[in-house]
């Protein structure tokens, strides 16, 4: 077994190797050099694409350039058997896995150029990664079967990669502006047009947050946020990935002719009966456009409740107590993705009341809300004066005579003390807030110009929260609590946790759907005494101790109820064991 040295197996260039070997003369050889630079791709994937050497001549060769054994075993080991992170990775990267043992693997690639650089993602695994070289073809033919699985989604998911695997560059040409009104599922018509339609459905169907299309070097992957996690979906080459970026700007109605400034844009589709808003935020990268979509339900009228977001009894009854007055603020503090925009759904729904006026300002509005008035966000960068920002609406929201106001996010200090002044004029306010924690959000708005005095007066709760994976209810696994797990839990009484296993329904995640965890602060007269006495700095450690608990505490009660794990807690809140 050959292993790759850090450092470099290969010291010399693959031109000079395959030039003192005599493989091609000195015209072909130069030929490729040029191609190579001209495209600015590696001149291993010139080799490849252009040599005409039989295939199986060339990866042997290319295998005795970087000094690494030459694999013909059809024998490996399919990614249903490997630990999700380890399969994603093999998948992403088109790695057969030919052994694993402990902590060791023996891959094999077709890409011995791009050993180097994904070895370390091994490391992080904690893996020792070994690599043997193989023909393109025999990855094809072993790697197909290892992605698949039987669930209701398997034929759109071989569908799309079926046809990205037989577009032609001649295809990909820009199509006219259109908007989808449905999203149609046959392959009769391969294009790039239809591609997109059949990715934005498998986005849909997999309850995708986002879709993360970047470039790379070698042409695009395209990425889902399911659960808050990114999963590799598709890999495209270069040409359809351009016409792939193309079709998703001019559905967008963007300049497809831009390649310098950022831009954002949407559009709608109506998939299976249902609208789904996309959103689009487009980057120009080193390698081409980055573009993240992002998934809205906007035309739907949702119910939410605050016990299926996750929260506990006594932090329902926190609530229920700060929303019985009339006015005042409540701020929910999170980065983002954090669900906080969710939870003051859930809020306003706990609220409903005929007899009072609820209204929202958004950017943008995610979900629609039966019986409120929701505004959104407008910003004209071509005449900024004609903007409806936060700060514009929120003044005019105030002579609409409403009871309950929902800022979707304070993110000045304008804002925030339009905010404030409503809240103590007779106006419950709810709003977010990019902090880390319940207690930063104070000093988070002060630093931003608000005048904290003020602030203390009309603030009534601030909360922050986050998503944790929830174990898949049809394969979680329970286990004894080790020693060291034991005294985490202190007090509890724990006997078994569980770990997540991955099976047809969640797709091999071994998680399915998300819970929050929260750190509530309620904001009583003695902190408000202490803070106007001492200050924020000098009170933080007191304001702290007043928290109901923190956000590892709340984690700990989900994964002493069998809702999430050890490693969902360990990514949400840092390293505990």
């Amino acid at each position: 077994m050959a292993r790759l040295i850090s450092g470099s197996a290969f010291q010399r260039p693959l031109e000079q190797f395959f030039e003192e070997k005599a493989i091609f003369d000195k015209a072909t050889l130069a030929a490729l050099k040029k191609v190579a630079a001209d495209s600015r791709q590696p001149f291993e994937t010139v080799l490849i694409r252009e040599s005409g050497l039989p295939e199986e001549t060339l990866f042997k060769l290319l295998a005795e350039a970087y000094n690494l054994p030459f694999c013909e075993t059809d024998e490996i080991v399919p990614f249903s058997d490997l630990p999700e992170r380890l399969a994603s990775v093999c998948a992403r990267e088109k790695l057969l896995v030919i052994s694993i043992t402990d902590k060791n693997l023996l891959l094999a690639t077709f890409q011995p150029a791009r050993i180097r650089s994904i070895s370390p993602l091994f490391a992080t695994l904690g893996y020792e990664a070994s690599f043997q070289i193989t023909t393109s073809s025999r990855v094809t033919l072993l790697i197909a079967p290892t992605l698949e699985t039987d669930s209701p989604q398997d034929d759109l998911f071989s569908g799309i990669h079926s046809l990205a695997s037989t577009l032609k560059a001649s295809e990909n040409r820009p199509r006219e502006t259109e908007k989808i009104n449905d999203i149609s599922i046959s392959l009769d018509t391969p294009s790039v047009s239809e591609l997109v339609n059949k990715t934005l459905l498998l986005a849909v169907n997999q309850g995708a947050s986002d879709v993360h299309a970047e470039s790379t070097q070698y042409g695009a992957r395209i990425r889902f946020r399911i659960d808050g996690v990114l999963i590799d979906r598709l890999e495209l080459d270069a040409s359809t990935a351009a016409g792939f970026f193309s079709r998703l700007m001019i559905m967008s109605h963007l300049d497809i002719t831009e390649k310098i400034m950022p831009q954002d844009g949407s559009f709608k589709v109506t998939c299976e009966d249902r609208e789904v808003e996309f959103r689009i935020a487009c980057m120009p990268g080193i390698f081409g456009q980055n573009i993240v979509l992002r998934l809205l339900s906007g035309a739907e009228a949702v119910k939410l409740s605050l016990e299926t977001i996750g929260m506990l009894f006594d932090e329902l009854e926190i609530i229920k107590n700060v929303t019985r007055s009339p006015h005042g603020m409540i701020l929910v503090a999170g980065p983002t993705g954090s669900g906080k925009s969710t939870t003051l759904y859930g809020v306003l729904e706990s609220l409903a009341d005929p007899r009072l006026k609820f209204i929202t300002i958004e950017d943008p509005v995610e979900r629609r809300i039966q019986g409120v008035q929701q505004i959104q966000v407008r910003i004209n960068r071509n005449e900024p004066e004609r903007s409806l920002t936060f700060a514009r609406g929120l003044r005019t929201i105030l002579r609409l005579d409403p009871d309950i106001i929902m800022v979707g996010e304070i993110r000045d200090a304008e804002t925030a003390q339009i905010s404030m002044q409503a809240s103590m004029t007779g106006h419950l306010v709810l709003s977010t807030v990019h902090a880390n924690s319940s207690a930063e959000t104070l000093g988070r708005l002060q630093n931003i110009g608000v005048d904290f005095h003020l602030l203390m007066s009309c603030l009534n709760l601030v909360f922050s929260q986050r998503l944790m994976r929830k174990l898949c209810p049809e394969c979680k696994k329970g286990r004894a609590l080790e020693e060291k797990e034991k005294a985490l839990f202190g007090k509890m009484s724990v006997e078994q946790v569980f770990n997540a296993q991955g099976c047809q329904a969640c797709m091999k995640m071994g998680y399915s759907g998300r819970t929050g965890i929260f750190e509530f602060l309620q904001i009583t007269d003695e902190i408000r005494d202490l803070v106007a006495q001492n200050g924020l700095i000098e009170s933080m450690k007191f304001i702290r101790e007043k928290r109901l608990r923190t956000l590892f505490e709340s984690a700990l009660i989900k994964v002493s109820r069998g809702l999430t794990d050890f490693s969902e807690l360990e990514r949400v809140c840092g390293p505990c064991l």
